[in-house]
């Protein structure tokens, strides 16, 4: 495994997982992570946990940005090896569950879920806007998903899974609209996430942006 990637004295990029960025937070009770990425990045995930001289038992939440295969994809398995408790946005918490049909797709995306055994998983906390969880504040960015959320914290770091992208070198990239739920309300997410006070911002896919 490459050493770890630290983007803040606390904060670690998951090196390895595909498709979607995945990172972890050192916090007062434990850690934190920010999303699963694909199914099978389980293993890798504890792997690197291990890597930082910490057990997997000392993962305490797994918070999801939104309900997406490629980032809710290694939720089960994980809860499974660490007993972490799985927090959501309430939106988009029936279809993390396996209530509700998958918001984009259609029969399409429901056909893939099944083919990559996404398991259904009842997350233990539903989370909103102005909640709280490991030091960082909710807000809710709906747009690419109903539920989608950003994690942001008093020292500028704000993690915006798809509701706010980056590239390759790290310049923020607004979200593609095709990709979105709701066009108009997810430009208008974006724009409400810019104007948050962000020193270093950690987007589902690309490079951390530091301003």
């Amino acid at each position: 495994m490459m050493p770890p990637v630290q983007l803040a004295p606390d904060v670690y990029k998951v090196d390895g997982v595909r498709i979607a960025n995945v990172y972890l937070v050192a916090i007062d009770e434990g850690l934190l992570l920010v999303d699963t990425g694909m199914p099978g990045s389980a293993k890798r995930i504890v792997a690197f946990i291990e890597s930082l001289g910490r057990h997997a038992t000392d993962l305490r939440y797994i918070v999801l940005t939104h309900c997406d295969i490629d980032h809710i994809g290694s939720v089960a398995r994980l809860k499974e090896l660490t007993g972490a408790q799985v927090a959501i946005h309430e939106l988009d918490a029936p279809v993390l569950a396996g209530e509700q049909r998958p918001q984009k797709g259609g029969l399409v995306m429901l056909a893939l879920r099944r083919l990559l055994r996404i398991r259904p998983v009842v997350p233990d906390l539903l989370l909103n806007d102005g909640d709280t969880i490991g030091g960082f504040k909710v807000m809710h960015v709906p747009g690419h998903t109903d539920g989608s959320l950003v994690l942001w914290r008093e020292d500028g770091v704000a993690f915006s899974g798809d509701a706010l992208l980056s590239d390759k070198r790290g310049q923020i990239l607004m979200p593609d609209p095709r990709l979105a739920l709701d066009r108009a309300q997810a430009l208008a997410s974006a724009e409400r996430i810019k104007a948050l006070p962000i020193k270093l911002l950690l987007a589902g896919h690309g490079a951390p942006v530091r301003l």
